[in-house]
């Protein structure tokens, strides 16, 4: 059965050791690794060597390296939105919630709905509600107006 050698690579700096994918007739393709044994041959190192030489070797490892690196950057990018977009989504969903309350819906102070509206983390959503509470809740305190 043929097959066609694809993207091979050194496999360690040492360039002892070869990365490829054979593409076989019936389609299958297989990653392979190549590397001679200590007073041996290999006919597939050797043919890679033949057909492709080792310069192309060491631009496509550099190349793949590259590949490599630009796709966890850009991994590690798209973790940090998505890390972001939860925590914004989690603030916005705390600021909901507080507005459901009663104590918060029904209270006449702009002041401190305004910052529970602004609020930047959770624990400010929570200082400010707790506050509300403190001043318009008739069981925490006797004084607030009903």
């Amino acid at each position: 059965m043929a097959r066609e050698i694809l993207t091979p690579r050194w496999g360690n700096e040492q360039k002892t050791h070869i990365i490829a994918k054979f593409r076989y007739d019936d389609g299958r393709i297989v990653d392979a690794s190549i590397s001679v044994p200590e007073g041996g041959s290999n006919s597939d190192w050797d043919e890679i060597i033949e057909t492709f030489g080792t310069e192309y070797l060491d631009e496509q490892t550099t190349t793949q390296l590259n590949r490599h690196i630009q796709r966890k950057a850009e991994a590690a990018e798209q973790r940090k939105l998505n890390i972001e977009r939860s925590q914004k989504e989690i603030l916005f969903n705390a600021k909901a919630e507080a507005f459901d309350m009663d104590i918060v819906k029904n209270s006449t102070n702009r002041e401190i709905k305004n910052k529970i509206r602004r609020a930047n983390s959770i624990m400010e959503v929570q200082v400010y509600t707790a506050m509300l509470h403190m001043i318009e809740d008739p069981i925490v305190n006797p004084t607030a107006n009903t």
